[in-house]
């Protein structure tokens, strides 16, 4: 909500283990974008994500909604999930 411009949006492609995408991050969908709702991670790890990142790529497919977010991120064969 403080972005006024586009143009201070960063677009950048993160590589996330598969296991930990399915045990540590929830997605949820505001105004029609897929955004990160949490990440529960050890601390270990580190914070990859903002509350409120928005996901415009699963390994390179753009999803249309957060279901199918989560259907490509299901089937990845990748060991390394990459989240734009």
């Amino acid at each position: 909500s403080e972005v006024k411009d586009e143009t201070d949006l960063q677009k950048v492609d993160i590589f996330v283990p598969l296991t930990d995408i399915n045990s540590y991050l929830k997605l949820t969908e505001a105004a029609g974008l897929i955004c990160i709702s949490q990440w529960t991670g050890p601390w270990q790890l580190g914070c990859f994500f903002h509350h409120g990142d928005h996901i415009v790529a699963v390994n390179d497919l753009q999803p249309q909604d957060m279901e199918e977010a989560y259907f490509f991120i299901s089937r990845s064969t990748r060991k390394e999930v990459s989240l734009t």
